[in-house]
């Protein structure tokens, strides 16, 4: 499954302070919040969190067998994390398009209330840097074809159609039920090469989100 996009779904330390602001707007008051973002791999410690308050319980054999193909080298699954918490995800499969030369981008997410606020691009960077790093030709990713609302999104990042996918995704809930999925993905997919941008930016670590709230 090359899945990127299906529907399913402390501070204070010396250098990642949060700041805090307000003004005047129309009559109230605008708060707005500078939080810290890193990206990094997924640890152990991280799999309950990432079912996002049951949200995606449903899924834990997914999240654990992603990160299964990370420990053996096969994979690798990348966080967006906010004060501990993470906001959003993205795993990269190496294996399943290997002969091919071309790592798989799937499971992209970003929590509800940190949409809109560029995390799910600054994920994809991350993750095409992985997969220079392993010295892949291609990132490839699928989008379900109900959901051709966020093309654009991946366009804009320089993912270009490049086929059709269909076929069955089988998963156990934790009370042991199978789920059967149905794949009807557009394939897209970009080249990467070392001179791109994404293979020579700095990594995501330390840089701030900025909230705005009534």
């Amino acid at each position: 499954m090359a899945t990127a996009h299906r529907r399913t779904g402390p501070c204070g330390t010396a250098n990642n302070d949060c700041v805090g602001a307000e003004s005047e707007e129309n009559g109230g008051k605008r708060a707005i919040l500078a939080l810290p973002l890193t990206i990094r791999q997924a640890r152990q410690e991280d799999l309950p969190t990432l079912e996002w308050y049951g949200q995606h319980t449903p899924h834990r054999e997914i999240i654990a067998g992603a990160f299964r193909l990370q420990e053996r080298g096969d994979g690798s699954m990348l966080l967006a994390d906010v004060n501990g918490f993470p906001v959003g995800q993205i795993c990269i499969d190496f294996l399943r398009k290997r002969p091919s030369g071309r790592a798989t981008l799937w499971a992209l997410r970003v929590f509800q209330p940190f949409r809109g606020l560029g995390i799910g691009g600054r994920l994809v960077r991350a993750a095409e840097r992985v997969v220079i790093q392993r010295a892949v030709p291609y990132a490839e990713l699928g989008v379900d074809r109900d959901n051709a609302g966020v093309l654009p999104f991946y366009e804009r990042l320089g993912y270009e159609h490049c086929g059709r996918e269909r076929g069955q995704f089988l998963y156990h809930t934790p009370e042991g039920r199978l789920v059967r999925v149905a794949i009807d993905q557009w394939l897209l997919h970009k080249r990467l090469t070392e001179g791109a941008e994404s293979a020579t930016a700095a990594p995501d670590n330390g840089r701030c989100l900025r909230l705005a709230g009534d």
